[in-house]
Parts: structure tokens; sequence; C-alpha cells
């Protein structure tokens, strides 16, 4: 594929995977990356693209991709280390406060990862069952659910 084959095909749905990106990531600038990444690989993957019958299609579900990879590597527990790091607690509590945050973290990460985003968005990001609908499509009374599901799992 050429390079003015690549812009007449692929630069004018730009718009589509901007926002498929900001839909899942919920964040502009994180949303702009992954968007650049996205042109950089299909980019690199040009002798291959004159195969794809739908673009469109093709460019969203890599989108889509890119971005649930970027929020499987954002680890939520960055913040709460820092803060244990802060804390002038005595060495002894700060060892069972890291001992009891590995767990959870760990209890964390074998959530499903629709409960995990579900319970990040309610319980760290503070939204609405309302809120996190608009973002996701799921009904509150499925959030709900799945929240309370979660909440069970991370109890010892």
């Amino acid at each position: 594929m050429t390079s003015g084959e690549f812009h007449n095909t692929w630069l004018p749905l730009q718009g589509r995977f901007y926002r498929v990106a900001f839909y899942i990531l919920e964040n502009e600038a994180d949303a702009k990356d992954a968007v650049q990444e996205l042109y950089l690989k299909l980019w690199n993957l040009r002798d291959h693209l004159e195969l794809i019958r739908e673009p469109a299609a093709y460019g969203s579900l890599m989108m889509r991709n890119l971005c649930l990879d970027r929020l499987r590597r954002l680890k939520p527990s960055e913040e709460l280390r820092e803060e244990m790091a802060a804390s002038k607690a005595p060495p002894d509590e700060q060892l069972e406060r890291r001992e009891e945050l590995r767990e959870v973290l760990s209890r964390l990460d074998s959530l499903p990862e629709s409960q995990r985003k579900l319970l990040t968005l309610r319980v760290i990001q503070g939204l609405s069952y309302e809120e996190i609908s608009k973002i996701t499509g799921l009904s509150p009374l499925n959030i709900r659910v799945q929240v309370s599901l979660a909440r069970k799992k991370l109890k010892p």
C-alpha cells in the first residue's frame, strides 16, 4: 500500500478510532496516544492492509484491543503504594499493611476484567451506578450485581 492509499483509506477514520479509544480509556490524552499507537501499527502493517475489506471495522477492533491492553497494564495499586511509602507508621505496621495490600491486589488481579473495571470505576473513581451505566452501556442493576460479586471475591 502506498502512502497516498494509506492516507486516503485510514486517515479519514481517525475520528472514529478516537471515539473508541476515549470510550474505553475515558481520558483525552490517553485516547490521543492510543490513536497514534494504532496508526504506527497500521503503518508498519501497510503491506498487508490491502487485504482488509472493512478498514473501519478492522481499525476499530485493533483500537479496542490496544486500549484494553493499556488498561491491563494500568495498575490501580500504584497510588496505594505511594501512599503506603509516604506513611510514617512503625515498621511492623508498614509490613502488615504491605502484606494486606499485596493480598488485596492479588485478589483484584484474579477478578474477571469486567468486574475489575466496574469495581475500579465505582470504588476508586467514585462514580455512581448511573454514571458507570452511561460509560459502559450496562444497566445500573447489572453493575450493582457485578460490583457486589467482585467485592465478595475480594473478601478474605
